[in-house]
């Protein structure tokens, strides 16, 4: 059976426009979810190519057997050593055979104790390693520009836009007490700032997009994003204004996941005066926070100017596939009624007076 389709690079012939599609957190009914959102993509490139599929993080609960993979599994037996192959057969497999596949690190990732940045390297190497994120790795480091070594940051050129992903699934690596407060170390922003200014010299680039799982400080998600700690406010609002600073020159936008929701424009009141384009799509197969639930993804369309319409493309239980059994039956159902989650509260954290 032939793979999937290669995505298109840079040095590729150069689409006048072209798509791409986004979610993240398919942890608990991702395994009945995402392979619809692989069925609406399917459908989408009979018409129009989608050049690949980006996964923002946390892909399973991890804390305990989701119900997906318990139901599907007839239990919870060695739940932490399956539950990433059942992520990569359920989820993943069916968007890889229509698309390439980029995968982003969320908080989940880390949060079982045996689960750290390593063990999701060894797991995922794959896809952190694949083109045209390794030869990108080559010229950065040709130029002195390093990632932290304790992080999954990196980043892409494709057909004139940038993508850079984000790890702020941890900034305190290895420091179990910090796994749910996201935020960034001074080597990952020194690295954004690299790539950043690169970018806004390189004349080929014309958009930069930054995907992470948490959103930045200040968002209409800030119950449930980097806002949290005053590590992660001031290390994400020094991201923000890196990424402000590169929209003087470039189309800029902002993708994340973490809060369990379909959300946009979601730095309009918190940057008044500075307001860049951003989305929060959390709605891969997590707890969702409103109901009725809505599971789906973002369907991106980049434009010859490399500006980006982004579309919540919706999946419903009766999309294909459809259930082939009564416990499938059940499960969906359960997705898609049961799957719910109180809002987070906002914490309130005092971090001294002024913007930082």
């Amino acid at each position: 059976m032939p793979g999937p389709p290669a995505a298109p690079t840079a040095s590729a012939s150069v689409p006048a426009t072209w798509r791409f599609a986004v979610s993240g957190d398919s942890r608990d009914c991702g395994d009945c979810v995402m392979p619809k959102i692989a069925a609406s993509i399917a459908g989408i490139a009979k018409t129009s190519p989608i050049a690949f599929y980006w996964h923002l993080g946390d892909f399973r609960d991890g804390r305990q057997a989701d119900r997906d993979f318990f139901v599907l599994n007839g239990g919870d037996e060695d739940y932490h050593g399956r539950a990433w192959d059942d992520f990569l057969a359920r989820q993943i497999a069916p968007v890889e055979g229509l698309t390439k596949v980029f995968l982003g690190i969320g908080n989940h990732e880390l949060i079982y104790p045996w689960w750290g940045h390593e063990e999701y390297e060894q797991k995922f190497g794959k896809y952190l390693i694949q083109e045209p994120i390794k030869s990108q790795r080559v010229r950065d480091r040709e130029a002195g520009l390093v990632p932290d070594r304790h992080h999954s940051d990196y980043h892409f050129a494709m057909n004139g836009v940038d993508f850079v992903v984000l790890d702020n699934s941890d900034a305190y690596a290895f420091t179990p007490s910090y796994l749910l407060h996201p935020a960034f170390t001074p080597e990952q922003i020194a690295w954004l700032k690299g790539v950043l200014e690169r970018d806004m010299a390189d004349d080929s680039i014309k958009a930069i997009v930054a995907g992470m799982h948490a959103a930045l400080p200040d968002s209409s998600a800030s119950a449930h994003a980097m806002d949290d700690t005053c590590r992660g406010r001031v290390s994400g609002r020094e991201a923000y204004d890196l990424l402000w600073k590169a929209n003087a020159k470039k189309h800029v936008y902002v993708l994340a996941s973490h809060a369990h929701d379909f959300l946009e424009d979601i730095f309009a009141k918190g940057h008044p005066d500075a307001v860049l384009k951003g989305w929060i799509i959390g709605t891969a197969g997590a707890p969702q926070h409103r109901t009725p639930i809505r599971y789906g993804y973002l369907l991106f369309e980049v434009a010859e100017d490399r500006s980006l319409t982004g579309k919540f493309i919706e999946v419903t239980k009766n999309d294909p596939p459809v259930a082939k059994s009564r416990v499938e039956t059940d499960l969906l159902e359960w997705c898609w009624t049961k799957n719910v989650e109180p809002e987070h509260r906002m914490r309130q954290v005092n971090c001294g007076s002024g913007r930082r």
